[in-house]
């Protein structure tokens, strides 16, 4: 799971970190960065789809003319801190025990081997025309192996890999390169350098797993922007990935079904989170073969899921996300949402921070989530809270900064346990406290 995130000269951030946990919360006032971070993620899962920068920037075109890929938001002319020639991205990644059932039904050991990885890419996005340009990028291992990878300076074409192994350099290669996409991620020039050279063949052998493991962790995030008129759209049986729009609802769902434990756990949130009685789902096919998600009420109405409101359709979607245990999809799920609380009903609201509270500790699952909303921050756990972070700036000053709302004071934490987070959040406490700290400091 993603551990921390580090963000250096990157949009409206000149240096900032955030911590996260299974559920984390970004609040903030409007043009603070939370969206901000949102992109620095994206920009992560673009190397993991083995793009090269100008398209992580940019955009990527499929064959066939589709868009397969609309780039971080604002282009390369928009992403560094007031024009400064770079930016740099650091993730901190931690792959926990993990653990099994036995026949009884009781958690075991699978294994032991927790540990950590940091990966850290520097880019020139190359802005007034320029290609964009690997400035470094490195990859540590429980700080006792690390990667480096760093552009040789002059123009020279060439880039320096430094190999090294407790805190002893092993081996240093120079090898020329574009440098236009990130190297680290590429298999085949990564695997001729070491065979080209005289390389301890344990070391490679970590090297290229760790690399898999930082690849397979990015290659798991999730944007989710939902748009009701792509979920009500029907969809191929068999695909089992939710759009980040929410497209294959009906058939995500249809394959949740498939698992009559799963489908009840759906039906209990579904009547739970939306004013309707609804006792079974239904799936018709329509003329192309196409299937359409039907809700069925207790008093045997249907409502076609192109008739259902956009706040149910948000609920289904979300329930769909949570609940997708499909073999299509990696045993880590990461997944980002702006306005979480959007379309929804205050009412409702308590229902959907349970549910997400409950699946992040049954599954393997990662949300991260931004808010406006004062009444969604009264409904957190103190585990959740833990994990919930400020985004702001202070009057006069260019750059964003990241504070998780525990460290922001020493008695932050009494007053939300008197007061709530809510309150404080309403009143605009959290904003000013960080104005007087920078006033006192």
């Amino acid at each position: 799971m993603l551990k921390k995130i580090r963000l250096e000269r990157f949009k409206n951030f000149k240096e900032a970190e955030l911590t996260l946990g299974n559920f984390t919360i970004l609040v903030g006032t409007n043009a603070t960065g939370k969206s901000n971070i949102g992109d620095a993620l994206r920009f992560l899962h673009g190397i993991s789809r083995g793009y090269n920068l100008a398209e992580i920037l940019g955009e990527k075109w499929g064959q066939g003319g589709f868009l397969e890929w609309e780039g971080i938001r604002g282009g390369k002319q928009n992403i560094t801190f007031q024009n400064f020639p770079t930016f740099a991205i650091e993730v901190t990644l931690y792959f926990p025990e993990e653990f099994e059932c036995d026949e009884a039904g009781n958690l075991i050991v699978k294994t032991q081997d927790k540990y950590e990885l940091i990966y850290r890419i520097e880019v020139n996005p190359g802005i007034n025309g320029k290609l964009p340009k690997l400035v470094e990028e490195s990859l540590y291992y429980q700080k006792s192996l690390k990667l480096k990878i760093e552009n040789l300076p002059n123009n020279s074409g060439k880039m320096l890999l430094q190999i090294y192994e407790d805190s002893e350099t092993k081996k240093i290669i120079e090898f020329p390169t574009k440098a236009d996409k990130p190297l680290l991620i590429d298999s085949d020039l990564i695997n001729n350098i070491f065979s080209e050279n005289e390389i301890n063949k344990s070391i490679s052998h970590d090297i290229d797993f760790y690399i898999n493991e930082v690849l397979d962790e990015l290659s798991h995030l999730q944007f989710l922007d939902l748009f009701p008129d792509a979920m009500r759209r029907p969809s191929n049986p068999g695909q089992n990935i939710l759009g980040d729009r929410g497209e294959n609802l009906s058939s995500v769902l249809q394959g949740i079904c498939q698992d009559q434990n799963l489908k009840i756990g759906v039906l209990e949130w579904l009547k739970a989170l939306t004013p309707m009685d609804a006792t079974d789902l239904e799936f018709v096919t329509d003329i192309t073969g196409k299937i359409l998600l039907v809700l069925i009420e207790a008093n045997g109405q249907k409502i076609p899921i192109i008739s259902a409101s956009d706040g149910t359709l948000r609920f289904l979607a979300i329930i769909a996300a949570l609940f997708n245990e499909s073999d299509d999809l990696p045993n880590f799920s990461c997944y980002f949402l702006e306005e979480l609380d959007n379309g929804l009903h205050p009412t409702r609201l308590h229902l959907l921070i349970e549910l997400i509270e409950t699946r992040v500790k049954q599954t393997n699952l990662q949300i991260i989530v931004t808010t406006h909303s004062s009444q969604l921050l009264r409904l957190l756990s103190y585990e959740t809270l833990q994990n919930t972070s400020l985004t702001y700036r202070l009057e006069n000053q260019p750059d964003a900064k990241i504070k998780r709302i525990f460290d922001i004071s020493p008695e932050t934490e009494t007053l939300i346990k008197e007061q709530s987070l809510a309150r404080l959040h309403e009143s605009g406490w959290l904003e000013n406290i960080m104005e007087f700290s920078q006033e006192d400091e």
